[in-house]
Protein backbone atom coordinates (compact mmCIF):
# COMPACT_ATOMS: atom_id res chain seq x y z
CA UNK A 1 0.00 0.00 0.00
CA UNK A 2 1.45 3.42 -0.67
CA UNK A 3 1.77 6.12 1.86
CA UNK A 4 -1.15 7.87 0.38
CA UNK A 5 -3.28 4.78 0.74
CA UNK A 6 -2.74 4.29 4.68
CA UNK A 7 -5.12 6.19 7.06
CA UNK A 8 -3.79 8.83 9.28
CA UNK A 9 -5.02 9.58 12.52
CA UNK A 10 -4.39 13.17 14.21
CA UNK A 11 -0.68 13.41 14.97
CA UNK A 12 0.36 11.72 11.92
CA UNK A 13 0.42 8.16 13.45
CA UNK A 14 -0.56 5.75 10.80
CA UNK A 15 -3.49 2.83 11.28
CA UNK A 16 -3.72 -0.32 9.97
CA UNK A 17 -6.68 -0.57 7.37
CA UNK A 18 -9.46 -2.77 9.49
CA UNK A 19 -9.54 -6.27 7.98
CA UNK A 20 -12.79 -7.53 5.65
CA UNK A 21 -14.98 -9.16 7.37
CA UNK A 22 -15.27 -13.01 7.37
CA UNK A 23 -17.62 -14.55 4.70
CA UNK A 24 -20.13 -16.94 5.79
CA UNK A 25 -19.05 -20.61 4.07
CA UNK A 26 -21.03 -21.58 1.30
CA UNK A 27 -24.08 -24.31 2.25
CA UNK A 28 -23.35 -27.49 1.78
CA UNK A 29 -26.66 -28.19 0.90
CA UNK A 30 -28.99 -25.48 -0.64
CA UNK A 31 -32.71 -26.11 -1.59
CA UNK A 32 -34.77 -23.21 -3.45
CA UNK A 33 -38.48 -23.09 -4.11
CA UNK A 34 -38.80 -27.05 -4.64
CA UNK A 35 -42.16 -28.13 -6.09
CA UNK A 36 -43.16 -31.75 -6.72
CA UNK A 37 -46.75 -33.17 -7.47
CA UNK A 38 -48.03 -36.54 -7.70
CA UNK A 39 -51.03 -36.65 -9.91
CA UNK A 40 -53.35 -33.65 -9.12
CA UNK A 41 -51.39 -33.39 -5.78
CA UNK A 42 -48.94 -31.12 -4.84
CA UNK A 43 -46.61 -33.44 -2.59
CA UNK A 44 -43.79 -30.84 -1.69
CA UNK A 45 -44.88 -26.65 -2.44
CA UNK A 46 -42.33 -24.27 -2.56
CA UNK A 47 -39.34 -25.60 0.06
CA UNK A 48 -36.87 -23.63 0.72
CA UNK A 49 -33.73 -24.00 3.13
CA UNK A 50 -30.05 -24.32 3.69
CA UNK A 51 -27.58 -26.86 5.21
CA UNK A 52 -24.01 -25.24 6.63
CA UNK A 53 -20.88 -27.29 6.17
CA UNK A 54 -20.44 -30.09 9.19
CA UNK A 55 -24.42 -29.63 10.72
CA UNK A 56 -26.85 -32.28 11.62
CA UNK A 57 -29.96 -31.31 10.14
CA UNK A 58 -32.86 -33.44 11.53
CA UNK A 59 -36.26 -32.99 9.18
CA UNK A 60 -39.33 -33.73 10.94
CA UNK A 61 -43.18 -33.85 9.51
CA UNK A 62 -45.84 -36.42 9.91
CA UNK A 63 -46.74 -39.24 7.25
CA UNK A 64 -47.17 -37.75 4.53
CA UNK A 65 -45.74 -34.31 4.55
CA UNK A 66 -42.83 -35.17 1.78
CA UNK A 67 -39.97 -35.69 3.63
CA UNK A 68 -39.37 -38.53 1.86
CA UNK A 69 -39.90 -36.83 -1.40
CA UNK A 70 -37.62 -34.41 -0.59
CA UNK A 71 -35.29 -36.16 0.15
CA UNK A 72 -35.27 -38.67 -2.92
CA UNK A 73 -35.06 -35.25 -5.14
CA UNK A 74 -31.58 -34.65 -3.02
CA UNK A 75 -30.50 -37.94 -3.72
CA UNK A 76 -30.90 -37.65 -7.80
CA UNK A 77 -33.62 -40.38 -7.68
CA UNK A 78 -36.52 -38.12 -8.17
CA UNK A 79 -36.43 -35.08 -10.97
CA UNK A 80 -38.02 -31.95 -9.28
CA UNK A 81 -41.05 -30.42 -11.34
CA UNK A 82 -39.84 -26.87 -10.16
CA UNK A 83 -37.10 -25.54 -8.13
CA UNK A 84 -33.39 -26.49 -7.90
CA UNK A 85 -31.72 -28.25 -4.85
CA UNK A 86 -27.65 -28.10 -5.16
CA UNK A 87 -25.60 -30.70 -3.12
CA UNK A 88 -21.53 -29.06 -3.12
CA UNK A 89 -22.70 -26.57 -5.23
CA UNK A 90 -23.42 -29.04 -8.24
CA UNK A 91 -27.62 -28.73 -8.88
CA UNK A 92 -28.71 -32.35 -8.74
CA UNK A 93 -30.92 -31.59 -11.92
CA UNK A 94 -27.56 -30.57 -14.08
CA UNK A 95 -24.80 -32.64 -13.16
CA UNK A 96 -26.61 -35.72 -11.13
CA UNK A 97 -23.32 -38.31 -11.46
CA UNK A 98 -21.28 -35.55 -10.19
CA UNK A 99 -23.84 -34.98 -6.85
CA UNK A 100 -23.59 -39.07 -6.28
CA UNK A 101 -20.07 -39.23 -6.05
CA UNK A 102 -20.45 -36.21 -3.15
CA UNK A 103 -23.62 -38.01 -0.92
CA UNK A 104 -24.02 -41.15 0.47
CA UNK A 105 -27.75 -42.29 0.44
CA UNK A 106 -29.27 -44.42 2.85
CA UNK A 107 -33.10 -45.10 2.17
CA UNK A 108 -35.93 -46.39 4.63
CA UNK A 109 -35.96 -49.73 4.99
CA UNK A 110 -33.53 -50.57 2.37
CA UNK A 111 -32.47 -54.49 1.96
CA UNK A 112 -29.12 -55.93 2.06
CA UNK A 113 -27.60 -58.73 0.72
CA UNK A 114 -28.12 -61.35 3.36
CA UNK A 115 -26.46 -64.73 2.05
CA UNK A 116 -22.92 -63.24 2.23
CA UNK A 117 -20.83 -61.90 4.85
CA UNK A 118 -20.56 -58.54 6.10
CA UNK A 119 -16.76 -58.10 4.88
CA UNK A 120 -17.87 -59.76 1.60
CA UNK A 121 -21.14 -57.14 1.45
CA UNK A 122 -18.76 -54.11 2.19
CA UNK A 123 -15.86 -55.74 -0.21
CA UNK A 124 -18.75 -55.97 -3.16
CA UNK A 125 -20.17 -52.37 -2.60
CA UNK A 126 -16.34 -50.78 -2.20
CA UNK A 127 -15.68 -52.91 -5.64
CA UNK A 128 -19.18 -50.82 -7.25
CA UNK A 129 -18.03 -47.64 -6.03
CA UNK A 130 -14.42 -48.00 -7.42
CA UNK A 131 -12.70 -47.71 -4.25
CA UNK A 132 -9.32 -48.23 -5.24
CA UNK A 133 -7.92 -49.78 -2.17
CA UNK A 134 -9.73 -52.54 -0.15
CA UNK A 135 -7.82 -51.07 3.30
CA UNK A 136 -11.12 -48.48 3.58
CA UNK A 137 -13.17 -51.69 3.93
CA UNK A 138 -10.93 -51.87 7.40
CA UNK A 139 -11.40 -48.55 8.36
CA UNK A 140 -15.11 -48.66 7.79
CA UNK A 141 -15.24 -51.80 9.75
CA UNK A 142 -13.41 -50.05 12.61
CA UNK A 143 -15.87 -47.05 12.75
CA UNK A 144 -18.92 -48.49 12.70
CA UNK A 145 -17.55 -51.24 14.66
CA UNK A 146 -18.32 -54.11 13.04
CA UNK A 147 -15.28 -55.63 12.78
CA UNK A 148 -16.23 -58.09 15.27
CA UNK A 149 -18.66 -59.70 13.25
CA UNK A 150 -17.17 -59.51 10.17
CA UNK A 151 -16.61 -63.14 9.19
CA UNK A 152 -20.48 -63.21 10.27
CA UNK A 153 -23.61 -64.19 7.43
CA UNK A 154 -25.89 -61.02 7.24
CA UNK A 155 -29.19 -62.93 7.59
CA UNK A 156 -27.99 -63.70 11.42
CA UNK A 157 -27.64 -59.90 11.99
CA UNK A 158 -30.41 -58.06 14.33
CA UNK A 159 -31.64 -54.85 12.67
CA UNK A 160 -29.44 -52.47 14.96
CA UNK A 161 -26.53 -53.72 13.01
CA UNK A 162 -28.14 -54.17 9.43
CA UNK A 163 -28.29 -50.37 9.96
CA UNK A 164 -24.70 -49.51 10.94
CA UNK A 165 -23.87 -51.75 8.17
CA UNK A 166 -26.04 -49.83 5.74
CA UNK A 167 -23.98 -46.73 6.96
CA UNK A 168 -20.66 -48.42 6.46
CA UNK A 169 -21.91 -49.35 2.80
CA UNK A 170 -22.48 -45.11 1.74
CA UNK A 171 -19.10 -44.55 3.66
CA UNK A 172 -17.20 -46.08 1.47
CA UNK A 173 -16.27 -43.69 -1.23
CA UNK A 174 -16.28 -40.96 1.64
CA UNK A 175 -18.72 -39.31 0.81
CA UNK A 176 -19.34 -35.40 2.24
CA UNK A 177 -22.92 -35.48 3.01
CA UNK A 178 -24.84 -38.49 4.43
CA UNK A 179 -28.62 -38.20 2.90
CA UNK A 180 -30.49 -40.88 5.95
CA UNK A 181 -34.31 -41.55 5.62
CA UNK A 182 -35.35 -42.76 9.13
CA UNK A 183 -32.14 -44.41 10.22
CA UNK A 184 -33.24 -44.85 13.71
CA UNK A 185 -36.88 -46.79 12.62
CA UNK A 186 -37.60 -49.96 13.86
CA UNK A 187 -34.82 -50.12 16.40
CA UNK A 188 -34.40 -50.85 19.59
CA UNK A 189 -33.48 -48.31 22.51
CA UNK A 190 -29.94 -50.00 22.68
CA UNK A 191 -29.26 -49.41 18.49
CA UNK A 192 -30.62 -46.07 18.52
CA UNK A 193 -28.01 -44.88 21.11
CA UNK A 194 -25.65 -46.66 19.45
CA UNK A 195 -26.55 -45.05 16.08
CA UNK A 196 -26.63 -41.47 17.22
CA UNK A 197 -23.49 -41.79 18.66
CA UNK A 198 -22.25 -42.95 15.43
CA UNK A 199 -23.83 -39.81 13.50
CA UNK A 200 -22.01 -37.75 16.42
CA UNK A 201 -18.57 -39.36 15.33
CA UNK A 202 -19.28 -38.65 11.32
CA UNK A 203 -20.13 -34.77 12.00
CA UNK A 204 -16.85 -34.60 14.56
CA UNK A 205 -14.99 -36.34 10.85
CA UNK A 206 -16.30 -33.57 8.50
CA UNK A 207 -19.65 -35.13 7.12
CA UNK A 208 -22.44 -33.28 6.37
CA UNK A 209 -25.85 -35.36 7.80
CA UNK A 210 -29.12 -34.70 6.31
CA UNK A 211 -31.15 -37.02 8.55
CA UNK A 212 -35.42 -37.64 8.77
CA UNK A 213 -37.12 -38.69 11.67
CA UNK A 214 -39.69 -39.22 14.11
CA UNK A 215 -38.40 -39.79 17.15
CA UNK A 216 -37.88 -35.72 18.36
CA UNK A 217 -36.20 -36.82 21.72
CA UNK A 218 -33.64 -38.48 19.67
CA UNK A 219 -32.98 -35.56 16.93
CA UNK A 220 -32.75 -32.77 19.82
CA UNK A 221 -29.56 -34.87 21.15
CA UNK A 222 -28.04 -34.87 17.79
CA UNK A 223 -29.44 -32.40 15.60
CA UNK A 224 -27.49 -28.20 15.44
CA UNK A 225 -30.51 -27.62 13.00
CA UNK A 226 -33.70 -28.58 11.86
CA UNK A 227 -36.59 -28.02 9.64
CA UNK A 228 -40.05 -29.05 10.11
CA UNK A 229 -42.50 -29.74 7.17
CA UNK A 230 -45.89 -30.34 7.05
CA UNK A 231 -48.54 -30.69 4.30
CA UNK A 232 -45.83 -30.37 1.90
CA UNK A 233 -44.92 -26.73 2.97
CA UNK A 234 -41.79 -25.78 5.43
CA UNK A 235 -42.97 -23.90 8.85
CA UNK A 236 -39.69 -23.37 10.00
CA UNK A 237 -36.14 -23.92 9.48
CA UNK A 238 -33.06 -23.00 12.17
CA UNK A 239 -31.11 -23.67 14.53
CA UNK A 240 -33.27 -25.21 17.66
CA UNK A 241 -32.14 -22.56 20.16
CA UNK A 242 -32.83 -19.70 17.54
CA UNK A 243 -36.31 -21.03 16.81
CA UNK A 244 -37.04 -21.21 20.64
CA UNK A 245 -35.95 -17.39 21.36
CA UNK A 246 -37.95 -16.18 17.73
CA UNK A 247 -40.88 -18.01 19.38
CA UNK A 248 -40.96 -15.98 22.47
CA UNK A 249 -40.65 -13.05 21.02
CA UNK A 250 -43.70 -13.58 18.90
CA UNK A 251 -45.30 -14.35 21.69
CA UNK A 252 -44.21 -11.12 23.86
CA UNK A 253 -45.50 -9.62 20.32
CA UNK A 254 -48.93 -11.29 20.74
CA UNK A 255 -49.28 -10.29 24.21
CA UNK A 256 -48.98 -7.00 23.01
CA UNK A 257 -51.68 -7.36 20.11
CA UNK A 258 -49.11 -7.62 17.45
CA UNK A 259 -49.34 -10.17 16.12
CA UNK A 260 -51.95 -13.22 15.40
CA UNK A 261 -51.48 -16.14 17.67
CA UNK A 262 -50.03 -18.98 16.70
CA UNK A 263 -52.47 -21.29 14.66
CA UNK A 264 -54.51 -18.65 13.79
CA UNK A 265 -56.06 -18.80 9.59
CA UNK A 266 -53.80 -17.05 7.99
CA UNK A 267 -50.75 -16.72 10.20
CA UNK A 268 -47.29 -17.98 8.33
CA UNK A 269 -46.32 -20.95 9.79
CA UNK A 270 -49.40 -22.67 8.06
CA UNK A 271 -48.32 -21.38 4.90
CA UNK A 272 -45.26 -22.63 4.69
CA UNK A 273 -43.10 -19.74 4.58
CA UNK A 274 -41.19 -19.77 7.84
CA UNK A 275 -42.28 -18.30 11.31
CA UNK A 276 -40.06 -15.21 11.60
CA UNK A 277 -39.23 -12.03 9.64
CA UNK A 278 -36.39 -12.17 7.68
CA UNK A 279 -32.97 -11.69 9.91
CA UNK A 280 -29.42 -10.21 8.49
CA UNK A 281 -27.45 -13.00 6.14
CA UNK A 282 -30.44 -15.00 6.03
CA UNK A 283 -31.02 -16.95 2.41
CA UNK A 284 -34.68 -16.11 1.07
CA UNK A 285 -37.14 -18.39 2.33
CA UNK A 286 -35.14 -19.26 5.24
CA UNK A 287 -37.23 -18.00 7.53
CA UNK A 288 -39.48 -14.79 6.13
CA UNK A 289 -41.36 -15.13 3.19
CA UNK A 290 -40.94 -16.35 -0.02
CA UNK A 291 -41.02 -15.29 -3.51
CA UNK A 292 -44.32 -16.22 -5.17
CA UNK A 293 -46.15 -15.16 -2.10
CA UNK A 294 -46.40 -11.60 -2.01
CA UNK A 295 -47.99 -8.82 -0.70
CA UNK A 296 -51.28 -9.81 -3.11
CA UNK A 297 -51.67 -12.57 -0.56
CA UNK A 298 -53.99 -10.93 1.73
CA UNK A 299 -53.55 -13.27 4.55
CA UNK A 300 -49.75 -14.21 3.63
CA UNK A 301 -46.62 -13.89 6.03
CA UNK A 302 -46.35 -10.82 4.77
CA UNK A 303 -49.38 -9.36 5.77
CA UNK A 304 -48.70 -11.00 8.87
CA UNK A 305 -45.87 -9.61 9.49
CA UNK A 306 -45.13 -6.64 7.48
CA UNK A 307 -41.77 -8.37 5.81
CA UNK A 308 -42.38 -5.09 3.51
CA UNK A 309 -43.79 -2.93 4.93
CA UNK A 310 -47.71 -2.19 5.69
CA UNK A 311 -49.98 -4.67 3.31
CA UNK A 312 -53.19 -3.68 2.28
CA UNK A 313 -55.84 -6.26 1.34
CA UNK A 314 -58.83 -7.77 4.23
CA UNK A 315 -57.67 -9.90 7.52
CA UNK A 316 -56.89 -8.90 10.50
CA UNK A 317 -52.83 -8.64 9.81
CA UNK A 318 -53.37 -5.80 7.85
CA UNK A 319 -55.01 -4.05 10.67
CA UNK A 320 -52.09 -5.09 12.64
CA UNK A 321 -49.39 -4.01 10.17
CA UNK A 322 -46.47 -1.68 11.92
CA UNK A 323 -47.59 1.71 10.98
CA UNK A 324 -51.29 1.02 12.24
CA UNK A 325 -49.76 1.52 15.97
CA UNK A 326 -48.60 4.53 14.78
CA UNK A 327 -44.70 5.38 17.30
CA UNK A 328 -43.58 3.36 19.29
CA UNK A 329 -43.29 5.85 22.08
CA UNK A 330 -47.34 5.94 22.31
CA UNK A 331 -46.63 2.42 23.61
CA UNK A 332 -43.70 2.42 25.86
CA UNK A 333 -40.65 0.27 25.69
CA UNK A 334 -42.49 -3.11 25.45
CA UNK A 335 -44.32 -2.31 22.71
CA UNK A 336 -41.93 -1.33 20.91
CA UNK A 337 -39.64 -4.31 21.40
CA UNK A 338 -42.55 -6.91 21.08
CA UNK A 339 -43.60 -4.72 17.98
CA UNK A 340 -39.77 -5.11 16.67
CA UNK A 341 -39.91 -8.58 17.51
CA UNK A 342 -43.13 -9.47 15.38
CA UNK A 343 -42.26 -7.28 12.35
CA UNK A 344 -38.74 -6.95 12.72
CA UNK A 345 -36.65 -3.11 13.56
CA UNK A 346 -38.31 -0.21 11.82
CA UNK A 347 -35.78 2.80 10.62
CA UNK A 348 -33.70 4.57 13.22
CA UNK A 349 -33.94 1.73 15.34
CA UNK A 350 -31.85 -0.19 17.10
CA UNK A 351 -32.28 -4.37 16.50
CA UNK A 352 -34.55 -6.22 19.63
CA UNK A 353 -32.45 -9.03 21.31
CA UNK A 354 -35.26 -11.47 21.73
CA UNK A 355 -35.99 -12.83 25.45
CA UNK A 356 -34.14 -16.17 26.46
CA UNK A 357 -37.20 -18.52 26.24
CA UNK A 358 -39.47 -19.67 28.99
CA UNK A 359 -39.14 -23.45 29.85
CA UNK A 360 -40.09 -25.97 32.35
CA UNK A 361 -38.43 -28.42 34.23
CA UNK A 362 -39.21 -31.19 36.47
CA UNK A 363 -37.15 -31.59 40.26
CA UNK A 364 -37.39 -34.62 41.87
CA UNK A 365 -36.60 -34.45 45.47
CA UNK A 366 -36.05 -36.62 48.47
CA UNK A 367 -37.50 -35.12 51.73
CA UNK A 368 -39.76 -32.17 52.44
CA UNK A 369 -41.15 -30.81 48.56
CA UNK A 370 -42.88 -28.55 49.87
CA UNK A 371 -39.85 -26.69 51.28
CA UNK A 372 -38.01 -27.44 47.78
CA UNK A 373 -40.80 -25.71 46.52
CA UNK A 374 -40.75 -22.70 49.08
CA UNK A 375 -36.85 -21.95 48.51
CA UNK A 376 -36.98 -21.50 44.16
CA UNK A 377 -40.52 -19.79 44.83
CA UNK A 378 -39.65 -16.35 44.26
CA UNK A 379 -36.01 -16.16 42.44
CA UNK A 380 -34.69 -14.51 40.06
CA UNK A 381 -35.95 -15.76 36.18
CA UNK A 382 -38.57 -17.93 38.21
CA UNK A 383 -42.19 -17.58 36.30
CA UNK A 384 -44.23 -20.23 38.49
CA UNK A 385 -43.58 -22.87 40.66
CA UNK A 386 -46.28 -26.24 41.24
CA UNK A 387 -45.98 -29.09 43.63
CA UNK A 388 -47.75 -31.89 41.84
CA UNK A 389 -47.57 -35.92 43.11
CA UNK A 390 -44.36 -34.67 45.17
CA UNK A 391 -42.30 -33.68 41.84
CA UNK A 392 -41.41 -29.67 42.24
CA UNK A 393 -42.26 -28.41 38.52
CA UNK A 394 -40.25 -25.45 38.16
CA UNK A 395 -41.13 -22.15 35.00
CA UNK A 396 -38.09 -19.97 34.32
CA UNK A 397 -36.97 -18.27 31.81
CA UNK A 398 -33.08 -19.24 30.63
CA UNK A 399 -30.96 -22.02 29.10
CA UNK A 400 -29.07 -25.15 30.93
CA UNK A 401 -27.44 -22.60 32.95
CA UNK A 402 -30.19 -21.49 34.94
CA UNK A 403 -31.30 -25.26 36.11
CA UNK A 404 -27.84 -25.58 37.36
CA UNK A 405 -28.59 -22.30 39.70
CA UNK A 406 -31.80 -23.38 40.80
CA UNK A 407 -30.45 -27.19 41.77
CA UNK A 408 -27.46 -25.67 43.49
CA UNK A 409 -29.74 -22.91 45.37
CA UNK A 410 -31.68 -26.25 46.69
CA UNK A 411 -28.60 -28.24 47.53
CA UNK A 412 -27.26 -24.95 49.49
CA UNK A 413 -30.59 -24.89 51.51
CA UNK A 414 -29.91 -28.80 52.39
CA UNK A 415 -32.71 -29.93 50.08
CA UNK A 416 -31.68 -33.66 48.20
CA UNK A 417 -32.08 -33.71 44.43
CA UNK A 418 -32.57 -36.71 43.17
CA UNK A 419 -33.74 -35.97 39.78
CA UNK A 420 -34.21 -33.25 37.12
CA UNK A 421 -35.78 -33.73 33.88
CA UNK A 422 -36.95 -31.22 30.92
CA UNK A 423 -40.75 -31.06 31.63
CA UNK A 424 -41.02 -31.42 27.56
CA UNK A 425 -38.02 -31.74 25.42
CA UNK A 426 -37.56 -28.65 23.61
CA UNK A 427 -38.02 -29.56 19.97
CA UNK A 428 -41.49 -31.34 20.91
CA UNK A 429 -42.80 -28.37 22.04
CA UNK A 430 -41.54 -26.25 19.05
CA UNK A 431 -43.39 -29.18 16.65
CA UNK A 432 -46.22 -28.97 18.55
CA UNK A 433 -46.51 -25.25 18.52
CA UNK A 434 -45.59 -24.91 15.16
CA UNK A 435 -47.72 -27.56 13.47
CA UNK A 436 -51.31 -28.24 13.48
CA UNK A 437 -50.60 -32.50 13.15
CA UNK A 438 -52.13 -32.91 9.64
CA UNK A 439 -51.12 -34.78 6.78
CA UNK A 440 -51.96 -34.37 2.87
Amino acid sequence: MSEAQVPVVEGGAPVAPAPAPALAPAPTIRVRHLWHRFGAMDVLKDVSFDVGPGEIFGFIGPNGAGKTTTIRVMATLLEPMAGRVEIDGVDVSIDPAAVRKVIGYMPDHAGVYERITVREYLEFFADAFRVPSLDVVDAVLELTDLGRIQDRIVATMSKGMKQRLQLGRILLHDPKVLILDEPASDLDPRARIEIRDLLLELRSLGKTVFLSSHILTELSDVCTSIGILEKGRLVVAGPIGEIASRLEALRAAQQMGHAPPLGAPGHAPHHGHGVYPPHAGAPPGYYGPQPGYGPQAAHGPQAAYGAHGPQHGPGPQAAHGPQAYGPQAAHGQQAAHAQQAAYGPQPGQAPYVAPPPRRKVKIRILGDAEAAAFFVRGGPGITDVELIAGVVHVGFTGNDVKIAEIVQHLVRNGVGVVGVEPERNELERIFLEVTRGEVQ
